[in-house]
């Protein structure tokens, strides 16, 4: 093969000529892919048919056409839809978007068969996608097809959090079989797990809501205790204290939450002497802000080391309080004993803080109060209530509490320092004197 000189003049001209030809085609592929694209923009079919002219091996512009011509109740045309589809799919084969589009047409023109074939293979391009198993599930929901359904489905449940209260919905709508669903659906991850749980509480579905539970419960994978707390309360809401009572303890068992946050059987009491923090939840103590009343844990005055509840009263407000409570398992028809130490400084009005218990479901059964105090005690005062629960008494609300005063001076200040409570049942011996 000859080599033409370059410092000929004929050479020098070969190369000018084939830079400019380079440049004159460059510069009108990058002139029609710009004209292209700005035909797309525009949403009639006679633009995206010229955008479609002008660069033919750009894939969206055929899926752009044919969601035009699918789609649009003024230029209609299924099968420009359709054409439009194959070519995008053609195009870039690995993009499970065409092929889904390309389902939903055959589907629209009946052919099922085409339409399935489509979305198997938009599931085997993107197997984990969410947003793709999210469109093949509910082609096989439509088609009756639960099992499959719920198999695409989970993989939607464990790769994203946008659909899971109406997966959970659509679910029960079309299995109503919890086993099946719990088995089939809920893919095993504490965050979809919790999530479900929460949906079976917020239908009343608790033996359901329980089966949840012990699964998660049995997981290795660990959560923030609180996030139970919903469910615990649930439990409460709903009068089962004993399935809120096996929930506390797996807790303790997943390491969760400490052993010394179990009641004992000298002491029912969970953290009486105040020494670990609140939880604000389960049957640890609830202390619960409120406008004008601090509330918390105090290191410099307590009755046993090293803290104690500390209340302290604004004197703005004739105040209701109860907002230091915890709830108590106790068995119906046991006499037992509530006793703590409270010291006061300052406290203002006729009515002072006290302790209480009453049965959480039915005060008519059960509402004690101790002897209220007030003023500066000189020390840390013992205070001492008996009680005798009902024949259906089992769950109640011990708090520090004050009432209302009915005197004309009735707004509180001061403050109460609250520590070692504890509630225990009485001997048979000691029930029976009293």
């Amino acid at each position: 093969m000859a080599h033409l000189p370059l410092n000929s003049l004929l050479g020098r001209r070969v190369v000018v000529l084939a830079g400019l030809v380079a440049f004159l085609y460059l510069s009108v592929w990058v002139t029609r892919a710009c004209i292209a694209d700005q035909l797309a923009r525009r949403p009639t079919i006679k633009s995206l048919r010229l955008a479609v002219r002008l660069d033919p091996g750009n894939s969206e512009y055929h899926l752009r056409l044919a969601r035009l011509a699918q789609y649009s109740l003024e230029e209609m045309n299924p099968d420009l839809a359709m054409a439009q589809l194959l070519v995008s799919a053609r195009l870039n084969p690995r993009d499970p978007q065409p092929w889904l589009e390309l389902s939903a047409a055959q589907g629209f023109q009946g052919n099922s068969m085409a339409a399935e074939a489509s979305l198997r293979r938009a599931d085997s391009l993107a197997p984990h996608l969410p947003a793709v198993q999210w469109v093949i599930g509910n082609f096989f929901l439509l088609h009756g097809d639960v099992d499959e359904a719920f198999r695409h489905f989970k993989t939607v449940l464990a790769g994203s959090g946008e659909y899971n209260r109406i997966l959970f919905s659509t679910a029960w709508k079309a299995s109503d079989d919890g086993a099946k669903i719990l088995r089939e659906l809920i893919p095993e991850k504490v965050g979809t797990e919790m999530d479900y749980l929460y949906y079976l509480l917020s239908q009343q579905q608790y033996p359901e809501a329980e089966e949840v539970w012990r699964r998660i419960a049995a997981s290795p994978e660990k959560f923030p205790p609180g996030s139970v707390g919903g469910y615990f309360d649930g439990l409460i809401v709903a009068r089962l204290p004993e399935e809120a009572a096996l929930v506390w303890k797996d807790l303790q068992k997943k390491g969760l939450i400490k052993p010394i946050y179990q009641p004992r059987a000298d002491n029912l009491i969970v953290n009486g002497d105040f020494e670990e923090d609140l939880l604000n939840m389960g049957f640890d103590w609830r202390v619960y802000p409120r406008e004008g009343i601090y509330a918390g844990l105090e290191g410099s005055n307590f009755h046993s080391p090293s803290r104690a509840l500390l209340i302290v009263f604004s004197g703005k407000e004739n105040v209701n309080y109860q907002n230091a409570y915890q709830y108590v398992r106790v068995s119906p028809g046991r006499s037992y004993r509530l006793t703590g130490f409270l010291k006061t400084d300052g406290i203002t009005t006729d009515s002072g803080p006290r302790l209480e218990v009453r049965d959480a479901y039915d005060p008519s059964a059960l509402m004690k109060f101790s002897e209220a105090l007030t003023g500066t005690s000189s020390g840390w005062s013992q205070v001492i209530l008996d009680f005798s629960t009902g024949p259906k008494t089992a769950l109640v609300v011990v708090g520090v509490v004050r009432l209302p005063s009915t005197k004309l001076d009735n707004l509180i200040a001061g403050k109460v320092w609250v520590d070692d409570v504890s509630l225990t049942p009485l001997p048979t011996e000691v029930a029976r004197a009293r």
